[in-house]
Formats: C-alpha cells, sequence, structure tokens
C-alpha cells in the first residue's frame, strides 16, 4: 500500500458540510473511519487533480448511498489522509460526495478537530494513503 500526495487550496463551499458530517448516518460512518466524533463541518479544497483520477490511482473506501427517513444520502468516496499542519500532521479523512455540486476538482476534508486554524495560508498538502482497508 502506498500513498499520494495531493495539494491544493482553500476553497469556499456551501456551508452545508456541517450538516452533512453531523448527519447521524455519514457521522457514524466518519466515527468508525476515524475513531472519533468528526468535527461538524469541512475543509475544502481546490485539488491538483480531478477526484475521478484520484479514484483512478488510490482505491477509495465507498460510503454506500441510503434512503434515511424517506430522503436520498448519496454514496461518498472516502481516503484516509494526514494534512500538514503548522503542529504536524493530522489524520483525516478525504472525501468526495458524489452528489456533490462542486466541480471535480474540489475535495473536502474532514478530522476529529477544526482543521482551517492549523493551516500555514491557502496551501494545503495531503498525503492519501492508497490501497482502500475496510472500515
Amino acid at each position: 500500500m502506498g500513498s499520494r500526495l495531493v495539494e491544493g487550496r482553500r476553497a469556499p463551499g456551501f456551508g452545508e458540510g456541517g450538516r452533512y458530517v453531523s448527519h447521524p448516518y455519514y457521522s457514524g460512518w466518519f466515527e468508525r473511519l476515524l475513531g472519533c466524533r468528526p468535527f461538524p463541518g469541512t475543509l475544502n479544497i481546490e485539488a491538483g487533480v480531478d477526484w475521478r483520477q484520484l479514484a483512478g490511482e488510490c482505491e477509495p473506501l465507498v460510503i454506500p448511498e441510503t434512503i434515511w427517513e424517506g430522503r436520498r444520502l448519496g454514496a461518498v468516496y472516502a481516503w484516509r489522509a494526514r494534512v500538514r499542519t503548522r503542529e504536524g500532521s493530522v489524520e483525516a479523512m478525504l472525501i468526495r460526495p458524489l452528489l456533490s455540486r462542486h466541480g471535480p476538482r474540489v475535495l473536502e476534508l474532514v478530522a476529529c478537530r477544526r482543521l482551517e486554524p492549523l493551516l500555514p495560508g491557502d496551501r494545503v498538502v495531503v498525503e492519501v494513503e492508497c490501497g482502500a482497508r475496510k472500515g
């Protein structure tokens, strides 16, 4: 199993990440994958790679689509990752919701803590673990 660096810049979101990360369905998945209750929000990055290319190079974990109380919740591709911060690196999940309204180069980070104050400047460097392990 190898890794791949994904570099990008912080990107604006639609203000919806926290609602989805906090949803019991997705939150349960992220708790199992991260080993903690995730921070209720995401950090969006405009990456130097299209999510489809990344999925071809590094097999993602797949959070399956489901119906929750009559509402469709889309599948999410997720990669175990480490984000470089001022304090070292932080374990995270790099994700791509398949129903996203973002362009194909926008990926999101989910972590146990808020990442934004830990990052130097707008540049974001993420080491993605290739070779999915079951969560």
